[in-house]
C-alpha cells in the first residue's frame, strides 16, 4: 500500500509518484476522483507531502503547491483473478476495475511566490491610494 501523507496529516492511497525537476506526478486509483482533485487544490496541504510504501517513509516533497494538470481515466483494470472465470469481462476472468486520476503538481519557487505577493501588495496600495485620494 503506497500513500501520500499531506502536511495536514491527511492521506491518500496512490499507485505511483514520479518527480522530474519542478514537476511531481502522482497517480491515484480511486472511486472518488473529486476528493483527489480537491485535496491537491489545497496549497497548504500540499506544501509538504511524504511518500510512504507500507509503513516505510520513502521520500518527502516540499513546495509542490501549484496544481498544474489533472487527467482522468475511468474503468482501468488494475488486477485480474485468473482463478475465477467471468464471461462478461474482456479477459474472461474476474477483473478489479477502478478510476485512475493522474495529478501533476508544479513547484513554486520562492522568488515567484515573493514576486506574486509583491504585485498583490502594490495593487492593494494603489487601490487604497485611489480610494482615499492620496497621490503616490
Amino acid at each position: 500500500m503506497n500513500k501520500i501523507v499531506f502536511s495536514d496529516n491527511t492521506e491518500i492511497q496512490i499507485s505511483n509518484v514520479t518527480q522530474s525537476g519542478d514537476t511531481l506526478t502522482i497517480t491515484a486509483d480511486t472511486q472518488d476522483v473529486n476528493s483527489v482533485i480537491e485535496k491537491f487544490r489545497n496549497r497548504s496541504a500540499t506544501s509538504v507531502m511524504r511518500y510512504y510504501s507500507g509503513i516505510d517513509l520513502i521520500r518527502g516533497y516540499a513546495g509542490y503547491t501549484k496544481l498544474h494538470e489533472v487527467s482522468f481515466t475511468p474503468d482501468v483494470v488494475t488486477d485480474v483473478d485468473y482463478a475465477t472465470e467471468d464471461p462478461v469481462t474482456e479477459s474472461g476472468f474476474t477483473e478489479l476495475v477502478t478510476d485512475r486520476c493522474v495529478v501533476t503538481m508544479k513547484k513554486v519557487s520562492m522568488l515567484a511566490s515573493v514576486a506574486g505577493q509583491t504585485a498583490q501588495n502594490t495593487a492593494n496600495i494603489d487601490y487604497l491610494a485611489m480610494e482615499t485620494g492620496v497621490e503616490l
